[in-house]
């Protein structure tokens, strides 16, 4: 069977979406750029969705990665951050 995925070619701009407790939103945005700053990728933050009530807030965290392991690194670490409930 023919693998038909074309390849990821790094260094590519990746984004991930943060989903964060809709009360800790400003903590996670510090945390996450404090992140970016000290594993030296410059990140783009903006706002997201929320759920209806609010209790939930989604951040699109996006920067240059030159592998697919500093991605995952950077997803784990994101995911670790006050207030970040998950990361896509």
């Amino acid at each position: 069977m023919k693998n038909n995925s074309e390849k990821i070619k790094f260094p590519c701009r990746w984004e991930f979406r943060v989903i964060t407790d809709g009360s800790l939103t400003a903590r996670s945005r510090a945390a996450v750029a404090g992140i970016g700053e000290q594993e030296n990728v410059a990140l783009e933050i903006t706002d997201g969705e929320s759920s209806g009530g609010g209790k939930y807030t989604a951040l699109r965290v996006a920067g240059e990665v030159v592998s697919l392991e500093q991605a995952r690194e950077l997803a784990k670490l994101f995911s670790r951050a006050e207030g970040v409930r998950f990361v896509l």
